[in-house]
């Protein structure tokens, strides 16, 4: 739906788009079907990425070069936001919403900072391949969440949930991974249709 209503609206003023968009996540609208409330509560985040894309990259980039001054951003962040949520502010319009976008600022500032680290090299390869492991992690995840309930074997359903997480994101890694160079390939691969923006070369290449 994020998808489909960003392509219809390409025409109209981003701005215009956006402003509807926060007024639609301010309004509090619950109508009971999942689609229409989480459409109405979502949306601005992601159009906001899609529109402001290159900026939030800038942004990224400022915080690699800045570590320090990131960090103490993060934890400033951190303060404020426990406050307002653990006294019922976060709740309100539009304060909702602009902690949602510094929330927002604060993964990005986080991921930056980890993208420093190479002990963090495997999450940073989870992140650039973010796509294939949602198209594919169902799989491994039901099946090995079939597996540990009806055998057993674990009953700590904390320890169930992470290593069914874990299996399903390698095992989407895994099915990738195989049917890559394949004809099979096309499951993975978004036909041109279907982009918001020229497909990237780079990304495809680097994903290569």
């Amino acid at each position: 739906m994020f998808f489909v209503v960003t392509k219809l609206t390409r025409a109209v003023p981003p701005l215009a788009v956006f402003l509807i968009a926060a007024a639609l996540e301010a309004a509090p609208i619950e109508t009971g079907w999942t689609v229409i409330d989480e459409f109405a509560s979502r949306f601005v985040y992601f159009y906001t990425g899609y529109w402001l894309a290159a900026h939030i990259f800038s942004f990224a980039d400022e915080m690699r070069k800045y570590p320090l001054h990131a960090a103490g951003g993060l934890l400033l962040w951190a303060v404020v936001n426990g406050l307002l949520v653990s006294r019922g502010y976060a709740e309100w319009p539009l304060v909702s919403l602009v902690l949602g976008f510094l929330g927002a600022c604060a993964i990005v500032t986080g991921a930056a900072l980890l993208a420093k680290i190479r002990v963090f090299e495997a999450l940073r390869y989870c992140g650039e391949h973010s796509l294939v492991i949602y198209l594919a992690f169902f799989l491994p995840m039901a099946l090995s969440r079939m597996l540990f309930l009806r055998t057993g074997m674990i009953t700590d359903l904390g320890t169930v949930s992470l290593l069914v997480t874990a299996i399903g994101i390698v095992g989407a890694l895994a099915i990738w991974w195989a049917a890559r160079n394949t004809a099979l390939r096309f499951l993975f691969d978004r036909p041109a249709a279907f982009w918001l923006t020229p497909k990237p070369r780079v990304a495809l290449q680097a994903a290569e």
